[in-house]
């Protein structure tokens, strides 16, 4: 599946991150705490759930923290198991 055409944006007034996905949008909230970002939650509209945008979602989400050498704890519980799962989304340093 190419994901690369998805939008994919960091709203820092909402802190979120957003991706659009056929007509619905997905997002990761989270907190900034000193110079640590919290990932505090994910969530894929039920019109979506089951083809794989949530882990497209923490992808982009881990690729933007990554390219900006941001330090970050998954908080929620999905992003705790992707990660687990696949260690090397997290490529900058973790708190």
């Amino acid at each position: 599946m190419d994901t690369s055409n998805r939008p994919f944006h960091h709203l820092p007034d909402k802190s979120q991150f957003t991706l659009d996905w056929s007509g619905h949008t997905a997002w990761v909230d989270y907190e900034i705490r000193g110079n640590t970002w919290y990932l505090l939650h994910a969530e894929v509209p039920a019109a979506l759930r089951g083809q794989g945008v949530g882990q497209v979602l923490v992808e982009k989400t881990y690729a933007y923290l990554n390219e900006h050498a941001i330090n970050s704890v998954p908080v929620c519980s999905y992003i705790q198991a992707l990660v687990k799962r696949n260690p090397s989304l997290v490529t900058g340093a973790t708190a």
